[in-house]
């Protein structure tokens, strides 16, 4: 019974994510601009790239850094979105202590919440695909692909985006206007350090090690490394692919934990300083 409740609270809110992401336009412009916005990301890094090393450089190289910010949607639609949760639901429509009070619970509401993202990140990812395969000749071997290490890199880079974006909706109920600018520098600072777009062997040596905390750079690099069959840093390269997938794990572990412990304090915070009902006139 409580398993069916869950599920149901889940539904519910996965139900209205849907409602309050498509709900503000008619269906037909919605779906442009579902469509529209990934491709126009896409094509900002094309640019980027053919502009600093020519359009015919490196081409493996430039399949990874593709392949990468194509999964890399996953985080900034999933984990930076759900702490603009917390602002729509305090700020815009004032629910907030509504929902924390009710039987859903506010971690439940964030988890069915954030279905309806990851289907939105999953088409952005699938069009940015398409994208490069059809329009810019990115091609790999698909029968070279190692499905099963592909899929497990898969399944625990998802599990690190979902939980470190609680972790980012806790930091959200307890800061009030400051939470934009972290929400900003969250986004852009995983895009930096995570090996998107260059190599995180680039990076200064401190940042290096900031990297290699972080599980999105050890899912990017696995990702590469098991649908293209190459990474993009010298340093994992040096890696077997049983320790990219056990620093990946590892590294997914330690977040996961640390998010749901640091949500729990983050929420116990907002109670004992009445953030949950405070507005700051956005």
């Amino acid at each position: 019974m409580a398993v069916t409740a869950r599920i149901a609270r889940l539904r519910a809110a996965a139900w209205l994510g849907w409602k309050v992401d498509s709900n503000w336009t008619d269906p037909l412009l919605f779906a442009i601009y579902a469509v529209a916005r990934p491709l126009a990301n896409g094509l900002i890094i094309v640019a980027m790239y053919w502009a600093v090393r020519g359009r015919n450089t490196h081409a493996a190289l430039f399949a990874g850094f593709f392949v990468a910010n194509a999964f890399h949607t996953f985080v900034n639609t999933v984990l930076v979105d759900m702490g603009w949760i917390v602002f729509g639901e305090r700020e815009e429509y004032e629910t907030l202590k509504f929902l924390v009070a009710s039987p859903v619970g506010m971690r439940t509401y964030l988890t069915g919440r954030s279905v309806v993202k990851f289907a939105r990140a999953t088409l952005s990812a699938g069009l940015l695909f398409a994208l490069g395969w059809f329009v810019l000749g990115v091609r790999w071997n698909w029968a070279a692909a190692r499905w099963g290490p592909l899929l497990l890199s898969v399944a625990l880079g998802l599990a690190a985006t979902l939980c470190a974006g609680l972790l980012v909706a806790g930091l959200c109920l307890v800061l009030t206007r400051a939470a934009i600018t972290v929400l900003d520098g969250v986004a852009l600072g995983l895009y930096l350090l995570c090996g998107v777009i260059f190599p995180v062997d680039l990076l200064p040596r401190v940042l290096q090690w900031v990297s290699l905390v972080l599980p999105f750079t050890w899912w990017y690099e696995a990702i590469r490394r098991f649908l293209l069959g190459h990474g993009a840093s010298a340093w994992f390269g040096r890696l077997s692919d049983t320790q990219l997938l056990a620093g990946l794990a590892v590294t997914t572990a330690v977040t996961c934990a640390g998010s749901l412990l640091g949500y729990t304090a983050l929420e116990r915070a907002a109670r004992r300083l009445g953030r949950l009902d405070q507005t700051t006139l956005f």
